[in-house]
């Protein structure tokens, strides 16, 4: 007889978190866990805080915060969600299981041994059947194999009709029970369902601000937002997927969850499309708006003592900044493309998130070449990033100080103000006793020698003709 194979750590971690009743701490939990696996690793308490976070969550557990986490069979007992009716479904007697169970049942569980109860806890008679469905997506529409449930018994003893919802408690998430109660749209508690989305848009919200690829996967993130939700046990609002689809701030694809200006491989081509159409890009502002002055601070983004106040009108183009800003940090205006981003503030860390706005190149054209200021929502204390050559990546900070009144004779845009320069000199005429302030570098020179070798225009054309050279800002 084969030697029985031993538990694997997943196994363990698995045998632990069933005998857990409420939130826990994580270190508490892995202590559990290497008290019956003992570990070889450097850091043994790391490495299953790793395994509980990578390898667990969303499928056993998931974390209250970033220190405390609950295993899911206690998490999702007695949680309740809604599921509204269609008219296909009522028509065809059945419910959908996709994407109405998704992320409440355990993953891994397969339809036919997911079980459901009525409203007094009896087992329903239903059996899972697969039906074709026809899906609108961005290539058309398709036919496509739904999981289903039939329940047309159970909706005309209810005599359910389409818009009615059908409110589901998750009686057992390990087996995969699920009580159903039938609930006519009359009978909906609106304010309630209002106050429930709320909260969970909101703490959906606030997991993908706190998120670092700045998408979440549904799987791990719906089951988590549940167990942070003030009363997921209590009458339930709406459906995850119809929330996130009436909340302005973000969008689901089918698979995760991302901010609303997302923009997919297929949304990437029909921009492309579009551009090279020549289609002017949607802007709203008003006449007002237009005339009004924006006030930038611009700072190089590694050296931000070296900055520049602009001022532009909204009613000019991303052109003319990009043409001001190579004037003001003295870039090649013939030369090399330059590129504006939004930076949008992901919550309260200095974490942003970027929005393309387009490039522009040295003759005024590009993707972004005509949106204009006030076509961008901005605000003062906002902020913009600005590339300036692709190849170099000389990235640059634009702050909004304020939006002012236009100023009766001035032009824009302009250069208003600018760092106190603190000059450097050249070397060769120091070495002559002569004081000339450097205004080149010599690039060339520098790499062989080590060091910065600094030169003015005399020295440059007298010693460093041939070499490559970068001028020096100040």
């Amino acid at each position: 007889m084969a030697d029985k194979k031993p538990p694997s750590l997943y196994d363990i971690i698995e045998r632990v978190l069933a005998r857990v009743s409420g939130p826990v701490p994580i270190d508490e939990v892995a202590e559990r866990v290497l008290a019956i696996y003992p570990s070889k690793a450097k850091n043994p308490l790391t490495s299953v805080r790793s395994t509980l976070r990578l390898e667990h969550a969303g499928k056993t557990l998931v974390f209250l915060d970033r220190q405390t986490l609950v295993p899911l069979h206690v998490a999702m007992q007695g949680v309740r969600f809604r599921i509204p009716l269609t008219r296909e479904e009522v028509d065809r007697g059945v419910l959908y299981i996709a994407p109405a169970f998704d992320c409440f049942r355990r993953q891994g569980l397969a339809h036919q041994d997911m079980h459901l109860l009525d409203a007094a806890g009896h087992p329903l008679t239903s059996r899972v059947v697969t039906l074709k469905q026809q899906v609108t997506g961005p290539l058309g529409s398709f036919t496509q194999e739904t999981p289903a449930f039939e329940l047309g018994t159970w909706y005309r003893a209810h005599q359910a009709h389409h818009n009615d919802s059908v409110l589901v408690t998750i009686e057992d998430w390990q087996h995969g029970r699920f009580r159903l109660e039938h609930e006519p749209a009359n009978q909906r508690r609106q304010q309630d369902i209002e106050r429930q989305n709320q909260e969970l848009a909101d703490v959906l919200f606030a997991m993908l601000e706190a998120a670092r690829n700045e998408q979440l996967f549904a799987h791990q993130t719906i089951p988590t937002a549940y167990a942070r939700l003030s009363d997921p046990r209590g009458y339930p609002g709406d459906h995850w997927t119809e929330v996130l689809a009436n909340d302005t701030r973000m969008q689901w694809d089918g698979f995760s969850i991302h901010y609303s200006d997302f923009r997919s491989p297929w949304d990437e081509m029909l921009l492309l499309a579009q551009q090279a159409e020549h289609a002017p890009p949607q802007e709203s502002y008003t006449p007002e708006q237009a005339r009004q002055v924006y006030c930038f601070t611009a700072a190089l983004w590694h050296r931000p003592q070296l900055w520049r106040r602009l001022e532009i009108q909204g009613g000019q183009t991303l052109a003319d900044f990009d043409a001001i800003l190579r004037e003001a940090f003295r870039h090649d205006t013939s030369d090399h493309l330059g590129g504006f981003w939004k930076l949008v503030r992901r919550g309260t860390a200095q974490r942003f998130r970027e929005i393309d706005l387009g490039d522009i190149d040295p003759f005024g054209g590009g993707s972004g070449a005509d949106r204009h200021l006030a076509g961008l929502g901005l605000q003062p204390g906002d902020a913009l990033k600005y590339v300036y050559d692709f190849g170099d990546w000389i990235e640059h900070r634009l702050t909004l100080e304020e939006v002012a009144a236009l100023e009766t004779g001035a032009t824009y845009p302009r250069i208003v103000a600018q760092n106190e320069p603190r000059y450097r000199y050249c070397q060769a005429c120091q070495g002559k006793r002569r004081k000339s302030r450097a205004t080149w570098v010599c690039i060339e020179c520098s790499n062989a020698r080590q060091q910065d070798v600094l030169v003015c225009e005399k020295c440059l054309i007298k010693d460093h003709e041939d070499h490559y050279a970068e001028e020096i800002i100040y």
